[in-house]
């Protein structure tokens, strides 16, 4: 009797290890560094240097392969990228005058090289939503405006690693709106890391503290009125207000 009760004891405890070292296993698959490694692998899957713009952007709009998409809007940046570099060479003059985010954030992005490919960030945080304000003074203002009373703010809201929607409010103009899709030329290039907006302090806020204003603003008719015109790239934003009664 009693060898009989310590087999069962010793099939128990070998049946409870096993289903731990199940749960660990399948807990570290979910991780992100894990994730992040994956991403990593599966990026040398995807050949995009010679895709077209078309290409890029019927992927990114209508594809359900994670990996692929992680893949395209990291290409699509960086040829934003590109583009911008050589736009700024080859202006002449008034070389900001088409700043597209505030000078703290282009900055840092030049000095702290990001250490995570963009791809690997997207899927290793499973597009987090993060939105952020920040103080935001044109070139062109600030030698009028040498006491700062002009100062603006620079909202923007991050899909994941890459920006979704960004709007400016300036003191005396319109509010500036701007959506992925429609307006990728005027918007930050950046992906979130680069920014360095995660690590400064105070620029972080709720979604709820920029929903607001985007509202206030008139964001939500402008939004809505891009994706019926089929210029909305999908983000967070368009799907959310897609299940919005009209």
């Amino acid at each position: 009797m009693h060898n009989n009760h310590s087999s069962y004891l010793c099939a128990h405890l070998l049946c409870y290890r096993e289903e731990m070292a199940k749960e660990m296993s399948d807990y570290l698959a979910r991780s992100p560094e894990v994730q992040a490694t994956k991403a990593a692998a599966g990026a040398k899957k995807f050949d995009l240097g010679k895709w077209k713009y078309a290409e890029l952007r019927d992927v990114i709009n209508t594809s359900c392969d994670i990996e692929l998409l992680a893949a395209c809007r990291e290409e699509f940046h960086r040829r934003l990228k590109v583009y911008h570099a050589w736009k700024s060479r080859n202006k002449k003059r008034n070389a900001e005058a088409d700043q597209r985010a505030p000078k703290s954030v282009t900055d840092y992005a030049q000095q702290n090289p990001p250490q995570l490919q963009a791809r690997q960030q997207e899927i290793a945080q499973n597009r987090a939503q993060r939105y952020f304000r920040i103080p935001f003074i044109r070139p062109a203002d600030q030698y009028k405006d040498p006491q700062n009373k002009k100062k603006g703010w620079w909202y923007a809201h991050f899909d994941g690693p890459w920006i979704a929607r960004q709007m400016e409010l300036h003191p005396d103009k319109a509010p500036i709106l701007l959506v992925a899709g429609k307006d990728d030329m005027e918007m930050c290039e950046l992906n979130l890391e680069e920014t360095g907006l995660t690590r400064k302090r105070g620029a972080e806020i709720l979604p709820r503290q920029f929903e607001e204003v985007w509202e206030r603003c008139g964001g939500v008719t402008y939004l809505r009125n891009a994706i019926e015109s089929k210029q909305a790239r999908p983000t967070y934003a368009t799907a959310m207000l897609q299940n919005l009664p009209h």
